[in-house]
């Protein structure tokens, strides 16, 4: 491997790079389109990567992290509809997602009263915030297991292709 960076404040693409060890050089011959030259303009924020280096780069250094931090801090519909959603270990996102759940789930009535009519009068503005805010939170944490699940296929050889059956399979009983 090529020498380590001594430059402080580096960004997200080149602590990624230098995790997967790998030097701009190495990084470019396993990317497609991608050369050495512009990772380093990317790298030193002089040029924005465009989406389809950031999944180039995400596939090459195994973190799919790489495109939900893109897409929820440097692309103008993602700053507005896509969160930012942290890795964490399998246990502690099962945990967070039956927690919210249950707490969604014993809101359940205020929702059909909330829904009933359709409307949302200001009485019950209160309450639908509430529930929209614990289902913000059941979605942030579904959305942090299907990156542990892709995370987990890149370095653990999950196998996405009979995971990926396995629920087309389910969508057909439906």
């Amino acid at each position: 491997m090529g020498r380590q960076s001594t430059r402080k404040n580096k960004n997200i693409y080149q602590t990624y790079r230098e995790e997967a060890g790998l030097t701009r050089e190495r990084a470019s011959e396993l990317m497609d389109g991608i050369s050495a030259a512009r990772i380093e303009r990317i790298e030193y924020e002089t040029q924005e990567p465009s989406p389809y280096d950031v999944v180039q780069m995400a596939d090459c250094y195994q973190r799919p992290d790489l495109c939900n931090y893109y897409c929820s801090h440097k692309c103008a519909i993602g700053d507005r509809y896509v969160p930012e959603v942290e890795i964490a270990d399998l246990p502690a996102i099962i945990l967070e997602t039956i927690a919210g759940l249950n707490e969604v789930n014993a809101l359940t009535n205020r929702m059909i009263q909330i829904a009933r009519d359709g409307v949302i009068s200001p009485d019950e503005i209160k309450d639908f915030a509430l529930i929209s805010y614990k289902l913000d939170a059941v979605s942030l944490a579904i959305d942090a297991l299907n990156l542990w699940v892709d995370k987990t296929a890149c370095e653990n050889n999950l196998d996405l292709d009979l995971l990926n059956q396995e629920k087309e399979k389910l969508k057909s009983q439906d």
